[in-house]
C-alpha cells in the first residue's frame, strides 16, 4: 500500500472512476448465495460444506485495524499478516484451519531491537477537493510465505526524515522462523531498493522479489535475491507498469498453467482502489494485462465495503481458489473502522484467467462479537505506539501499571505512555477503572481511556490531576477540528471511564465512585474520525505526568454493555472549532 492516492484521472487516459467489471461468466454482483449455484454448475467447489462456512462466515475476517493482508496455507493451517505502521510489536498474525474462525497468535515484529519504529509519524496533505491525505510511516504491506519448512515475511519500513511530507525513504527487510507458533522470528535481513511492498515467489529453486519502485511514476520490479542475506543476484528489472497505470503497486506473482501471474493493486488505497492483473510465460515478462480488467474493484458501486484492493490469492486444502483483500465498511461518509481484511472466493479455471466474486457482506453492520479464538495470548493483543518503554509497563492480572511519560499523546518525537488494543466490533463498550495515584514527589497531569489513530486524531477522556476535573479532548488536525469539555470532580478514590461505540457515534462517559448514574461527556460523530487514512483506531490507556506510576484495573474493549447517550450526536461541523 502506498502513502499516496490520486484522485485525478489516470495518466493513461482511462477514465478517473474506473467502473466494476464483471468477469467472463460471473455471476450477477448480488449476494454470495447466488455466486454459490454459479460455482456449483461449474463443479468449482471440492468441499461444499467448508466453503459455504467460510462465505456465511463473519465478514470482515480480521476486523478492524487490520490492512494489506497476506496469506499462506502451511499444513493444513492458514498463516496471515497485515501492515501494523507506528504500532510495536508489528505484523500480527493470525491463524485459522477454516477460514471463519482465526486466532491472533502474536507478532513478527515483537523485540524492540529487531527495528526501530521511532520515525513513523503521520503526515497530513491537504487535497484540492478539501480532504487530506493521512498517511502514517512504520510497516507497510508485509508478505508472507513458506519454503522448505521456513516461513519468512517481507516488508518494509517507511521512515519519515522529518515532518515534511515526502522527506522519506524506505528499508525492504525479510523475516524468518522455522516454527510460526513459537513467535521466534530473527532479526531483519534488510535489502536496498527505493520502493515498498516487496513480494517474494520462490520457484525453480530460486528467489525472486517483487516490488513497487515509487516516483512520479509507480512501477513493478523483480530480481533475484539470496533469501538467506537479502543479497541481490541480479539487476531490478521493470516488469509492468500497471494497467491503469495510477500507483500500481502491491504486486504478487503466482505460477499456474505455465503461466506467471502478476497481481496489483491500482488506484491508491481509497476511492478508486482495484485489483488488476497480467501474465507472462516468463518471470522476467513482458506481462499481458487482462483485457477485462480491474479484475475487482467497488469503485463506481454502491456496495457497503468500500476501497476494496491489495488483495492475496491463496488455495485451500481442498484446492479452492480465494483472495484476501483490504475493504472499508462505509456507510454514509463514516468508515470509523478503517481498513479491514476481507474474504472472496475465486474461480480460476486452467489456462484462463481468475475471477473474483463479490465480497460477502451483510445488508446491516454486523455487530456478532469477534473473538481471537482459542489459544490465543492475551499478551498479543497488546499495542504501544512507535518504540516504547517497555519497562514503563506491567500487566498482571485485571492490573495494568503505566508508568507517566512527560509526552503527550500528541506528540511523536519521544516515547508516549499508551498501552491498548484494536477496536474490533462496530457496537461495543471500552472501559476502564482509573485507581487514584498514592500522593508523592512526581507529578501526574493527566491519565485515562482514548481512541487512538496517530499523534494529530485522537479522541480522549481522562482525569486531570491538577485542575481536579474530568476532562474530554477531541483532536483531528485534518478537519481542523478540537474540542475540550470539562466537569469538575473531587477524587478521592477511583473513577471509572468508557467509549460507547456504534457505527454512527462515539460516547465518552465517566462514573465516579461507581455513585450515581454514568455521565456522558461527549458523543461524536463517527465521521470525525473518518479520513482517508493507513491507520484504524486503537482503545487505550494513556497517563501524561513526570514518571508516577499510575494504576489502571479492568480494562475491557469491545464489551457487549452498551447504551447511547439520549441525544443525537453533533455533526463535524456543529461540534468542531479551530485548532490553537
Amino acid at each position: 500500500m502506498r502513502s499516496q492516492a490520486d484522485p485525478k484521472p489516470c495518466p493513461n487516459g482511462h477514465a478517473q472512476t474506473p467502473r466494476f467489471k464483471e468477469c467472463r461468466a460471473a455471476p450477477p454482483a448480488s449476494t454470495h448465495l447466488t455466486s454459490l449455484s454459479w460455482m456449483l454448475r461449474r463443479n468449482a467447489i471440492p468441499s461444499l460444506p467448508y466453503f459455504t462456512m467460510a462465505l456465511d462466515g463473519q465478514h470482515p475476517i480480521i476486523p478492524g485495524f487490520a490492512p494489506d493482508p497476506s496469506i499462506c496455507l502451511i499444513g493444513d493451517t492458514f498463516f496471515l499478516v497485515n501492515s501494523s505502521f507506528h504500532l510495536f510489536p508489528g505484523l500480527p498474525i493470525y491463524t485459522s484451519s477454516d477460514l471463519v474462525s482465526w486466532t491472533h497468535i502474536g507478532n513478527a515484529m515483537n523485540r524492540r531491537s529487531q527495528l526501530s519504529l521511532s520515525r513513523a509519524t503521520t503526515w497530513i496533505t491537504p487535497w484540492d477537493d478539501g480532504t487530506s491525505l493521512v498517511a502514517t510511516g512504520g510497516l507497510y504491506a508485509p508478505t508472507i510465505r513458506h519454503h522448505k519448512g521456513i516461513t519468512y515475511i517481507i516488508c518494509t519500513n517507511v521512515v519519515h526524515e522529518s515532518n515534511t511530507p515526502g522527506d522519506e525513504h524506505s528499508e525492504q527487510f525479510i523475516l524468518h522462523t522455522t516454527d510460526i507458533h513459537s513467535g521466534l522470528w530473527s532479526d531483519p535481513i534488510i535489502f536496498p531498493f527505493p520502493g515498498i511492498d516487496p513480494s517474494l515467489l520462490f520457484d525453480d529453486e530460486k528467489t525472486y522479489v517483487q516490488v513497487c519502485k515509487t516516483g512520479p511514476q509507480f512501477q513493478i520490479f523483480n530480481f533475484e535475491v539470496d533469501i538467506a542475506t537479502g543479497k541481490m543476484l541480479t539487476e531490478p528489472a521493470l516488469i509492468w507498469n500497471g494497467w491503469a497505470r495510477s500507483y500500481t503497486e502491491g504486486p504478487h506473482v503466482y505460477r499456474k498453467d505455465g503461466w506467471y501471474y502478476l497481481l496489483c493493486a491500482e488506484g491508491g488505497t481509497f476511492r478508486h482502489h482495484m485489483l488488476s492483473i497480467a501474465r507472462s510465460r516468463s518471470i522476467w515478462g513482458p506481462f499481458e494485462s487482462y483485457s477485462k480488467n480491474p479484475l475487482y474493484s467497488a469503485d463506481g458501486t454502491d456496495h457497503y465495503v468500500q476501497h476494496t484492493g491489495h488483495g492475496d490469492f491463496f488455495q485451500d486444502q481442498h484446492g479452492q481458489w480465494w483472495v484476501v483483500m483490504l475493504g472499508v465498511r462505509m456507510a454514509a461518509g463514516r468508515s470509523i473502522m478503517g481498513r479491514e481484511t476481507f474474504l472472496a472466493a475465486v474461480n480460476w479455471p486452467d489456462d484462463e484467467w481468475p475471477c473474483i466474486d463479490v465480497v460477502p457482506h451483510r445488508d446491516r453492520p454486523d455487530t456478532t462479537p469477534w473473538t481471537t479464538g482459542r489459544g490465543s495470548s492475551p499478551v498479543a493483543a497488546w499495542v504501544y505506539l512507535r518504540d516504547p518503554i517497555l519497562e514503563n509497563y506491567h500487566l498482571q492480572g485485571h492490573r495494568i501499571t503505566i508508568r507517566a511519560s512527560p509526552e503527550g499523546l500528541h506528540q511523536a518525537d519521544q516515547a508516549v505512555s499508551f498501552a491498548g488494543q484494536r477496536q474490533r466490533r462496530l457496537v461495543g463498550t471500552a472501559g476502564v477503572t482509573l485507581c487514584n495515584p498514592v500522593p508523592g514527589h512526581a507529578i501526574l497531569s493527566q491519565a485515562g481511556l482514548t481512541l487512538y489513530k496517530d499523534e494529530h486524531r485522537s479522541l480522549t477522556i481522562a482525569y486531570d490531576f491538577p485542575a481536579k476535573q474530568v476532562i474530554f479532548g477531541g483532536l483531528n488536525r485534518s478537519k481542523s477540528y478540537r474540542v475540550k469539555h470539562t466537569h469538575a470532580v473531587k477524587l478521592e478514590g477511583s473513577i471509572q471511564f468508557q467509549i460507547r461505540y456504534t457505527e454512527r457515534s462515539l460516547g465518552f462517559f465517566f462514573l465516579h465512585d461507581s455513585a450515581g448514574p454514568w455521565q456522558c461527556m461527549q458523543l461524536v460523530d463517527t465521521a470525525v474520525m473518518t479520513d482517508f487514512d493507513f491507520t484504524g483506531p486503537v482503545i487505550g490507556m494513556f497517563a501524561v505526568g513526570d514518571g508516577v506510576e499510575v494504576q489502571f484495573t479492568d480494562f475491557k474493549i469491545d464489551d457487549d454493555t452498551h447504551s447511547d447517550c439520549e441525544s443525537e450526536p453533533k455533526s463535524p461541523s456543529e461540534s468542531s472549532g479551530q485548532l490553537s
